[in-house]
């Protein structure tokens, strides 16, 4: 790989580029979000992407990021047209994700071989798992473990490939070996963190459905100091909670108002209840300033059961908030590590129906130590507490987690497939459970939930608006309620990463 022309340095023109699709699919590649587009979510915007660009725009790189995702556009477009721009990289960064990172890899290889520029990543797979991840990546240049920022931008003031060794959170490749990160990389200027670049990319790719509105990301915290064995967040981002000031959160929401006209916010953390008297800090702060704006975000059930504090959320803005129940049982719960009670979930859906706040739980079906018979008792408990909507996921063992140490331990892996982790498939067995019976529970449980005829008596109004902002979206959701999901195909054989892009 070259290095740059003598005096500049490698991010002198970076491209910051989100993947296309994947045969048609959409996936949201953010931090622990490594989904398939949902009925009732989005792709989200590429919060880390133009937080980036900032970054390196204030440092006076010349910059371009593209969400090719959002655009539903194809390496070989973009290359066109940035050739029709004279824009010619001299670095490409992307993220991705376990279940598209050789896709990925394979289709954004088209733009390095043909702008002769090195290519790198991140992501929640490049933390949980660098060694791995880079070995399936021939194409990638390096990943950046932990929070890339940092190191990103050290990156982009390299003179020459050979000078790597000075990043400590890069895990790189080197004359046909890889090079391991020394350190996780933690993003040092988090709390004082610049607005990102959404000046770069087109607000309206992105919208809230039942609202139809376009919205932006604002990151609140980042961290998790709970040690749920499926989640990935705390292996990119610690355990160790850093809190941006309520003034500096509401002045990124005041920005965004009165420079694009955005009145919907998705607050980004992996918990941002996680600490009432801060965030009721936020909510006064929000409030004071008097802005006519909505957001959503994600809670914990136990942070919700004081009914002061979410009237105050309500108050602010709040519109509906996510909550991870997973299970009806305490028990299973507990051998999550996930140190949530029945009657703290009880409390937060009354106090959220009390105050008008959506609620949106999410169900995993098939963790181990789950039956047949326990499937259906979290399906009748997903009925029972009166939720405003809720999906159903399968246990997914992404690499790193405490989850897929002990299935693999066991023999409870029946593939390693990692372009099979994801929510479409099911790959644990025991007790009873292979990847029909799972997946069948999870068809059976959105036809109980959501056909239920008083639920679709209250919530006629949300199902309307539901269809009238995503009309094809709502049918697929439909068709896979009604009739089962359809199979999920296996992405296309790439071409190699040396061949060229036409």
């Amino acid at each position: 790989m070259p290095s740059p022309a003598r005096g500049m340095t490698l991010g002198a023109r970076t491209l910051l580029v989100n993947p296309p699709l994947i045969d048609g699919i959409a996936f949201t590649r953010l931090g622990r979000c490594q989904e398939r587009e949902e009925v009732l979510g989005t792709t989200k915007p590429p919060y880390t992407l133009a937080l980036a660009a900032a970054l390196l725009r204030n440092r006076g790189y010349d910059i371009r990021l593209v969400d090719l995702t959002a655009t539903r556009q194809s390496a070989t477009d973009l290359a066109a047209r940035l050739d029709r721009e004279g824009f010619h990289p001299t670095l490409i960064v992307f993220p991705s994700t376990t279940p598209t990172l050789a896709a990925d890899a394979g289709a954004l290889s088209q733009l390095k071989n043909h702008y002769g520029a090195p290519l790198f990543c991140f992501g929640a797979h490049a933390s949980a798992a660098p060694l791995a991840s880079m070995e399936r990546t021939p194409a990638v240049d390096g990943m950046f473990v932990g929070e890339p920022e940092d190191a990103l931008v050290a990156l982009a003031g390299l003179e020459s490939m050979d000078q790597l060794e000075q990043i400590p959170s890069l895990t790189f490749r080197r004359a046909g070996r890889i090079v391991p990160h020394r350190a996780h990389g933690s993003f040092s200027g988090f709390l004082d963190a610049p607005f990102p670049a959404w000046d770069l990319v087109s607000r309206d790719l992105y919208r809230v459905p039942m609202v139809g509105r376009p919205y932006v990301m604002v990151e609140t915290s980042r961290g998790c100091p709970y040690s749920c064995d499926f989640c990935v967040a705390p292996i990119h981002q610690g355990h160790k909670v850093r809190e941006r000031s309520a003034r500096a959160i509401v002045d990124d929401i005041e920005e965004a108002y009165r420079r694009f006209g955005v009145t919907f916010f998705y607050l980004w953390a992996d918990t941002v209840t996680l600490n009432v008297k801060t965030f009721s800090a936020f909510c006064d702060e929000l409030i004071a300033r008097r802005l006519p704006i909505q957001w959503i975000g994600n809670a914990r059930a136990d942070n919700l059961v004081d009914p002061a504090f979410v009237r105050r959320l309500r108050e602010s803005g709040c519109w509906m908030l996510a909550l991870g129940i997973e299970t009806d049982s305490d028990d299973t719960r507990k051998r999550m590590l996930k140190h949530l009670e029945s009657r703290a979930i009880a409390a937060a859906v009354a106090n959220m129906r009390a105050t008008g706040i959506r609620s949106f739980a999410f169900f995993i079906l098939g963790y181990p130590g789950d039956t047949p018979a326990s499937l259906e008792r979290t399906i009748d408990y997903a009925i029972s507490i009166d939720l405003d909507f809720a999906n159903f996921y399968p246990a997914v063992p992404y690499p790193g987690t405490e989850l897929y140490a002990t299935a693999k331990r066991n023999g409870w892996l029946a593939s390693e497939d990692w372009a099979r982790m994801e929510y479409s498939y099911y790959l644990l067995r025991g007790n009873g459970l292979d990847e029909p019976v799972v997946m069948d529970a999870i068809s059976r449980a959105r036809r109980r939930f959501y056909l239920r005829p008083g639920y679709i008596a209250r919530h006629a109004g949300d199902l309307l608006r539901l269809a009238l902002t995503r009309g094809s979206a709502t049918w697929e959701f439909a068709s896979r309620v009604l009739f089962g999901p359809r199979i999920a195909s296996t992405p296309a054989p790439l071409p190699r990463p040396d061949q060229r892009a036409a």
